[in-house]
């Protein structure tokens, strides 16, 4: 049975991410165990349930031209370890990942991500740096420390941090600490070559008019991830992405679609219990066989799927969006 699925960009922070290897190194001298570095200070009172969050050193727009591993630089993370050499890098948009060797000899695994989708039961447990913070404790070993940037949708910063014999906890909230002290600090920011997507808001792209013909009346948007726009509430849903990732190809991406302007993308349909389809194309190469790829996914599972035009639908609202992409 065809269920409803989101694209992969971006993924849950705490469950979806897959920790990097944590190694455990034998300290000589004491066990230096949960105290290796000096604890966070956190307000004693939560922030409010509702209301807006007013900082503009951590909206999403900010967010997107961020160079993540900047904000994770060997001095700012001092206090929990040295760097172990050639262990930080990026995999995708908004990411960081770094591996650390405390004072004891154990060493540390963090993981970034900006605009991270915030599910959890759990409540803000206070603020940090003037955000609600909002902690979870994975297993005996990782934790992830969290600051909402926007409550609606739940969005916000994150680090998971992987601690084998010490506070993952504690570490969480120190490195995620140190990320929003750079942040409220100018930021280094990401080169930006000619027609990149990388500052813009998906869910600016498509006029509210197209929307509604294609999903049905009461569509709202939001943003999804740093990249990304989602619309709920109509007849269908859709998802409006992009990534750096490997150029479509009609072996995995389905049939070729001309999209207008010498555009060519590759469109799949998926059909059982209701009807999916994705368009994807290349907007602009990067390096080797990879590129900025935009896909729109067009999902219905309501009673009348079956006689919807899922790919019609889609097409229509990706060549609304396409004047309004920068020329690369």
């Amino acid at each position: 049975m065809l269920s409803p699925a989101r694209p992969a960009r971006p993924r849950r922070f705490g469950f979806a991410v897959v920790l990097l290897a944590v190694a455990l190194t034998t300290a000589c001298g004491p066990d230096l165990g949960k105290q290796n570095f000096p604890r966070t200070t956190v307000t004693a009172s939560a922030a409010p349930v509702d209301g807006p969050i007013d900082d503009p050193a951590v909206t999403l727009d900010v967010q997107r031209v961020v160079d993540p591993c900047a904000l994770m630089d060997p001095a700012s993370l001092a206090t929990l370890g040295t760097p172990d050499e050639g262990a930080r890098y990026s995999d995708d948009l908004g990411e960081c990942h770094d591996q650390l060797t405390d004072a004891g000899g154990k060493q540390l695994t963090l993981a970034l991500t900006l605009g991270d989708l915030l599910i959890s039961s759990s409540d803000p447990e206070g603020t940090i740096e003037g955000l609600p913070l909002q902690v979870d404790k994975v297993d005996d070993t990782s934790c992830i420390a969290s600051a909402f940037t926007d409550r609606n949708p739940g969005l916000g910063i994150s680090v998971q941090v992987g601690y084998e014999g010490g506070d993952s906890c504690g570490a969480g909230q120190t490195a995620l600490q140190k990320v929003l002290q750079r942040m409220h600090n100018n930021p280094t920011r990401l080169e930006q070559s000619k027609g990149t997507l990388l500052p813009l808001d998906f869910c600016t792209l498509i006029d509210d008019g197209t929307i509604t013909s294609t999903l049905g009346k009461g569509s709202k948007g939001a943003a999804y991830g740093l990249h990304g726009c989602s619309w709920d509430g109509g007849n269908a849903s859709a998802y409006f992405d992009y990534r750096e990732t490997y150029a479509p190809t009609a072996e995995e991406d389905g049939r070729q679609v001309d999209l207008g302007n010498g555009i060519t993308g590759y469109q799949q349909l998926e059909t059982n219990a209701g009807k999916r389809c994705t368009i994807k194309w290349l907007h602009r190469p990067t390096k080797d066989d990879q590129g900025e790829v935009v896909s729109y996914q067009y999902e219905n599972y309501h009673d009348d799927a079956g006689a919807d035009d899922a790919c019609g639908k889609a097409l229509t609202a990706v060549k609304a969006a396409l004047p309004k992409l920068p020329s690369p």
